[in-house]
């Protein structure tokens, strides 16, 4: 093996000898490890939201909404969920999003009461002070993802144009809960007013107490609310997740295809080209054979070729991946949840990895029809 790595430089040189052949195929690998880290990236954020979705934590939103924009629920409604058996407590909280569609630009408030925030969330702060939030009418709580995306800092003024609201910058936060990283928390008096939405919340955050079943729990909820002026609609949170991402999850899935698709059509292309690399060097590797290279050797080059151009164009395209995503930070937002596009060093090694593999399997033919062909036929060739 030390041997065959010896031969790096020759390597190199033979590959450069068509410059246009092999630079054509580095883009076409580079391009197709692009879309297998981005998609891979997209399946991550899918799973990294589903993940963060297991709280014990049930959701209340008003029956046959189609948006949580249509969802409007009496705050009544708070005193009635924490008289059911096994509700430990619960936050009401209005909610605006600036798109139900799917969307890159998500922006999602939620309006709490300020001193019940700390009842469902559990957050860290990453700038400024939640006391600031308190003490101020107009402050907010901004989630990592979406300061990051709209490049606000604490004291920074921020405004919703859609609703015509401004509000302060009192905090920057991260949670392990779901959604957080991409909304803002404000007064609930504030959105009420803004929203014209006085005396209603969107939803009903419910913790339920330890060891109670929270199925049993929402359909109690339900129950409760069957003949009331708005009946209820109860689901634990990972269900409530994904069912407002079910579309989004589909479409991933096709693209997941999509991806191993454009691997296997750059394997086939680089096969393509260390086999004709291989057939135009027939002489030359008949000399190395004729000096003392034995066949191994001969099939390590040919691997070698196959799979520098492999990892060379996996390194191209995920690293054009996590830059653009550093630089840009993207968030697919769904329902005022968002999916963020952030590469992780997992996604990175697969990709990699996958790189790696197509380099050696492009290389797995080539190197077999060095080794098959006689001796004689390549001296004669030369």
């Amino acid at each position: 093996m030390r041997e065959v790595f010896a031969f790096i430089p020759y390597v190199f040189r033979t590959t450069m000898r068509a410059r246009m052949r092999s630079l054509l195929t580095l883009l076409g690998a580079s391009l197709a490890m692009m879309l297998f880290a981005f998609v891979r990236t997209v399946d991550d954020g899918v799973a990294t939201l589903a993940d963060r979705a297991d709280q014990p934590v049930l959701v209340v939103f008003q029956d046959s909404r189609f948006c949580p924009l249509t969802s409007d629920l009496p705050m009544r409604y708070e005193r009635d969920i924490l008289a059911v058996d096994g509700v430990e407590a619960v936050l009401p909280t209005l909610v605006f999003i600036n798109s139900c569609r799917s969307n890159l630009d998500l922006v999602t408030l939620h309006g709490v009461t300020k001193n019940d925030l700390d009842r469902l969330y559990e957050l860290d702060i990453v700038g400024g002070t939640v006391q600031d939030w308190q003490n101020r009418n107009d402050g907010a709580l901004v989630g990592e993802r979406l300061a990051a995306r709209r490049n606000l800092k604490p004291g920074d003024p921020f405004r919703i144009s859609e609703i015509g609201m401004d509000v302060h910058v009192s905090g920057i936060v991260r949670s392990t809960f779901a959604g957080v990283a991409n909304l803002a928390f404000v007064h609930l008096d504030q959105l009420s007013l803004a929203r014209d939405k006085q005396g209603a919340a969107t939803q009903f955050l419910v913790k339920v107490k330890d060891g109670l079943d929270p199925e049993a729990v929402a359909e109690a909820i339900d129950a409760r609310f069957r003949t009331d002026e708005a009946r209820t609609d109860t689901k634990n949170m990972q269900a409530f997740v994904a069912a407002a991402v079910g579309e989004i999850t589909e479409v991933v899935e096709f693209a997941r295809w999509l991806g191993y698709l454009a691997v296997l059509v750059v394997a086939l292309v680089l096969a393509n080209t260390v086999f004709i690399s291989a057939e135009s060097r027939i002489g030359e590797m008949a000399v190395l054979e004729t000096v003392g290279m034995t066949k191994s050797r001969l099939m390590g080059l040919i691997a070698l070729e196959g799979t520098g151009l492999g990892l060379a164009g996996g390194v191209i395209g995920t690293g054009l991946v996590v830059g653009l995503l550093m630089i840009w930070p993207l968030t697919l937002g769904v329902e005022g949840y968002g999916i963020d596009m952030e590469p992780t060093v997992t996604v990175v090694l697969q990709s990699l990895l996958a790189a790696f593999g197509i380099g050696v399997c492009a290389s797995i033919v080539p190197a077999f029809a060095v080794a098959r062909r006689p001796l004689a036929l390549g001296v004669k060739a030369d």
